[in-house]
């Protein structure tokens, strides 16, 4: 692991509560490499230290191009389905069951 030293005078006069700089530095650092070109979406969010949804949905809220193949959509559109839609089980009528919505 690589660390930049930030000194101490820039470090306090950031507008960020100590306990939150590190975590935020971190996610401005990855989305300015992938805005550059200087690094993918893959690799940034592993400086960012997110998943690949979340760091993709931080990256469209700043309206950086990510630049993803179809094939990541099509399972980024998976997961957000599986995530929004209820399981669905069969039951031995052969009928797709699903569990009602509380």
């Amino acid at each position: 692991m690589h660390c930049l030293p930030i000194p101490e005078d820039a470090f306090n006069a950031l507008k960020l509560p100590p306990s939150r700089a590190e975590e935020e530095l971190r996610r401005e650092f990855a989305i300015f490499l992938v805005q550059e070109g200087l690094l993918g979406p893959s690799q940034a969010r592993t400086i960012a230290d997110m998943d690949r949804l979340a760091f993709q949905a931080l990256l469209a809220r700043r309206q950086v191009a990510w630049g993803g193949s179809p094939e990541e959509a099509i399972d980024d559109m998976q997961a957000a389905r599986a995530a929004v839609l209820p399981e669905r089980r069969c039951t031995r009528s052969g009928v797709v069951a699903r569990p009602a919505l509380a």
